[in-house]
């Protein structure tokens, strides 16, 4: 454990952090490819530029830590903690990520093609000119999210509630599989996209009606 200690640029590859507390911990451009990191907290962490290739980060806690231009392809990280994390410029490719909560995050410019983040809390956080191609997010909850300049060509959003979404920016929307997803009235979406309302959402118009 070292929480707030500085390990910028340290080789940590290969170790077994699994428990672990590095809150606040300066990761700076630290080499951690292929660790072992599960429920590890790393909240509040600076881990700019890290390199967590191929990592094992089931169910750890990244909450309000910054992440941008992090190396994070192949990561195993489902059921993690990124609430309010800070992954700008991140590249994600093939993470396994299902069931994590990213909510309010900053995901805008990352790569995310081929990532499962199926099941994740999506709310509120911000995809803009993210590269989203055949990225999974079935079942995900993308309340709030903006999508402005996201390329989703083959990303699959089927069951996905966007309520007061802004989907307006996003481009080939027209590739995406978006079976099942809806929305509100006030959600955004493209020309030519049209999204059901969400159920609960038809039922409280009645109501207020």
């Amino acid at each position: 454990s070292c929480g707030g200690c500085n390990l910028a640029g340290r080789n940590m590859s290969g170790w077994t952090l699994s428990g672990a507390n590095y809150r606040q911990a300066n990761l700076e451009f630290a080499f951690m490819r292929g660790i072992q990191a599960n429920s590890t907290n790393f909240e509040g962490a600076n881990a700019s530029g890290v390199d967590l290739r191929a990592a094992l980060l089931t169910a750890a806690h990244f909450s309000d830590a910054i992440l941008t231009n992090a190396r994070l392809m192949g990561v195993q990280a489902s059921g993690a903690e990124f609430r309010k994390s800070i992954l700008r410029g991140a590249n994600m490719q093939g993470a396994l990520m299902v069931g994590a909560n990213f909510s309010d995050a900053d995901l805008g410019e990352t790569q995310l093609d081929e990532a499962d983040l199926s099941g994740a809390n999506l709310s509120g956080v911000k995809f803009d000119k993210a590269v989203m191609k055949a990225t999974i997010l079935n079942g995900a909850n993308m309340t709030g999210v903006v999508m402005t300049g996201a390329d989703v060509a083959g990303a699959s959003f089927r069951d996905v509630r966007f309520i007061g979404a802004d989907l307006s920016g996003m481009s080939h929307h027209d590739l995406a599989n978006f079976d099942g997803a809806c929305s509100s009235i006030d959600t955004l979406m493209p020309p030519g996209l049209l999204l059901p309302l969400c159920g609960d959402v038809i039922m409280a118009s009645a109501t207020a009606q």
